[in-house]
């Protein structure tokens, strides 16, 4: 395993038969199993979207001023009304605010869930929704991190995957 299941874990298996480039894999975030609903990945694409996410040219406290008040779990609640049309929030700062929050975005294998990187005074939260997981759904847990540590574990993942292909 590459990481750990409390932050972000990652466990790649075999290449699935008759296929040079999906593999078997799996990831758990914040002690859930994300990739419940599918696990083979198109390991090319895959990685290309996680080294995205690593990015340190990334400014995730670019929207901090809508994220001081309240919760980790508000904040994320806030950054998904800014796609609802029905919202007052809807597509304020151009749409921007979601793309420039949202991690693990990475096609068919996490389209169950969305996740963000909430920047408040103490802190950066990683917050985690499922949209299918049966008792799940609809939860959304968030949990402080390390924010070094979370993009070092995206890292290593991105280079063992690489040498896999």
């Amino acid at each position: 395993m590459i990481g750990n299941k409390n932050l972000i874990g990652f466990e790649l298996g075999s290449r699935v038969e008759g296929s040079s480039d999906l593999f078997e894999f799996d990831m758990w975030l914040l002690n859930q199993h994300v990739t419940c609903v599918d696990n083979i990945a198109y390991l090319k694409s895959f990685l290309f979207h996680i080294e995205d996410d690593a990015s340190p040219n990334r400014d995730i406290s670019k929207y901090s001023a809508y994220f001081e008040g309240g919760t980790a779990e508000d904040s994320h609640k806030f950054i998904l009304s800014t796609r609802d049309v029905e919202s007052a929030n809807y597509d304020i700062e151009n749409d921007e605010i979601l793309p420039n929050q949202q991690v693990l975005n990475w096609g068919p294998n996490t389209d169950n869930i969305s996740c963000f990187l909430i920047p408040k005074k103490d802190g950066v939260y990683l917050t985690l929704e499922f949209y299918v997981n049966g008792e799940n759904t609809g939860n959304i847990r968030s949990e402080k991190i390390e924010l070094a540590r979370f993009n070092k574990i995206l890292n290593e993942f991105v280079s063992y995957g690489a040498n896999k292909i």
